[in-house]
């Protein structure tokens, strides 16, 4: 009974989430090691040996591949990121116009 109630509920995401998202069902062993289904490796392009990020926000957990072009940018935006709080913080200020575009404000504010 349990077992029909996993299908229903994988048929039931599927048809809400068809477009959206892959669905899968998966369990952890005792050594706290989960397998990431075939279907879903193969539609992520994961390979063997990949690092992942884990968040656990209020037990929903979300894994992130690792990816050095994808981790550099990340930790330059970080750096960016620290440097606005610190002139943030030092009282400077920036004045972006409206009528700027989006790539105009973005230079203006990370310079």
């Amino acid at each position: 009974m349990e077992k029909f109630i996993y299908i229903k509920y994988i048929l039931y995401l599927k048809y809400v989430l068809g477009d959206i998202m892959e669905v899968s069902i998966t369990k952890m062993s005792r050594n706290g090691q989960v397998v990431i289904p075939a279907d879903i490796r193969r539609d992520a392009n994961i390979k063997p040996s990949t690092k992942f990020l884990i968040f656990n926000k209020g037990g929903d957990l979300l894994l992130k591949p690792i990816k050095k072009e994808d981790l550099k940018k990340e930790m330059k935006l970080i750096e960016k990121i620290f440097k606005s709080e610190k002139q943030i913080k030092s009282g400077k200020v920036v004045k972006a116009n409206t009528n700027m575009e989006d790539e105009e404000i973005d230079n203006l504010l990370m310079s």
